[in-house]
């Protein structure tokens, strides 16, 4: 979020890069394997051997891709974009992967800047205002996530950019949601007859695999040099857990305390997982342990873990009563991003696009 708000341009999630996101310990606990070196889109030029262009792209940044309604879109402007999307996908994807990926990210970025340049104009159209207050509760939100011992202007130096430009984003992208939030007042709710018929006609999407939610505690034995290390690292855990029985301290103190997991910062929770996405012997203790057991201490590749299991669910189907508000929900936002999606269309179809060959 902060550093969507403080780059000059608002990075738009591609579908590409929220297919391939992983995130917590869950990927930790299911792969073994190292993942492949960060790529400098920047610097690898060569992975375009095969762009989506008829012609090879220039090196030129500055050179014309695509005008829409006379406003220009360069190379530069792209390859900016790609940057930050591949940051977010560093190490999570293989370099046979990558020309593929680069081609389908151009592709995408390419047409989100166009919408956004038509977005842009229509908002500015509207002489929309916001609330300087609203602005400042933002900056207050964002302050609150800036590590302890640096500022916020120091953080935004870092970026590249300073607070009046801050203020000047979120003030953007609060127009552009008040904006697009206008198209969709009209758009009843959908009703429960509706969710009904999607749950009637869609019965494998409310298929409920087994699954539990659970907390960990990990002292990593990567360090240790021997067996007579590795015992005394076991012992440690044995008292922190001898600890936590005896009500000394809750569960979620101790894994913020001495957990070696990033999971640590939420009291060792790893959220909700299902069966094949931890390793064999943590899967075990996991789904065998009793609800809000405290279970004895396992052994993975990773190090010594005691773990927690606050719910297990068996599998079954979701009853509807269940779902019912959950597909309310999803088939009135479905509606509403289509009215988007169709004034976005309206849009393009009333704008001069030109492709550029370059």
């Amino acid at each position: 979020m902060f550093d969507n708000l403080v780059n000059k341009k608002i990075m738009m999630i591609l579908p590409v890069a929220a297919a391939l996101a992983l995130t917590g310990c869950k990927e930790e606990e299911a792969a073994a394997a190292p993942a492949p070196e960060p790529v400098d889109l920047a610097a690898t030029e060569d992975l375009f051997a095969e762009p989506v262009q008829a012609n090879p792209l220039t090196q030129d940044p500055s050179a014309v891709v695509v005008r829409v309604n006379g406003e220009d879109i360069t190379r530069g402007e792209i390859l900016e974009m790609m940057n930050m999307a591949m940051q977010q996908l560093q190490g999570r994807v293989s370099p046979q992967q990558l020309p593929q990926i680069q081609q389908q990210m151009y592709q995408q970025i390419k047409n989100d800047l166009i919408t956004k340049k038509l977005i842009d104009a229509a908002v500015a159209a509207a002489n929309l205002t916001v609330d300087p207050a609203e602005i400042d509760e933002a900056i207050t939100a964002l302050q609150g996530r800036i590590p302890e011992g640096q500022t916020l202007e120091a953080a935004l130096a870092s970026q590249g950019t300073t607070l009046a430009e801050l203020k000047d984003n979120i003030a953007s992208d609060m127009k552009t949601r008040q904006f697009l939030e206008a198209k969709t007042e009209g758009i009843a709710d959908a009703t429960e007859a509706e969710a009904k018929e999607f749950y009637d006609t869609n019965p494998q999407n409310f298929e409920q695999q087994e699954s539990v939610a659970a907390s960990h505690i990990l002292i990593k034995t990567d360090t240790a040099t021997n067996d007579v290390a590795k015992a005394e690292l076991k012992a440690q855990l044995e008292q922190i857990r001898a600890d936590i029985i005896a009500g000394k301290v809750t569960f979620e103190d101790a894994a913020k305390s001495h957990s070696g997991c990033p999971s640590s910062a939420q009291g060792g929770s790893l959220g909700t997982f299902g069966k094949g996405q931890m390793v064999p012997e943590f899967e075990v203790a996991a789904f065998t342990q009793e609800v809000g057991e405290v279970g004895d201490i396992v052994e993975t590749q990773f190090g010594y873990h005691i773990i927690k299991v606050s719910e297990h669910a068996d599998p079954g189907t979701v009853p509807f009563e269940e779902a019912k508000e959950q597909i309310i929900g999803y088939l009135t936002g479905q509606k509403k991003q289509q009215a988007v999606q169709d004034f976005i269309k309206s849009l393009r179809d009333s704008a001069t696009i030109e492709e550029i060959a370059i």
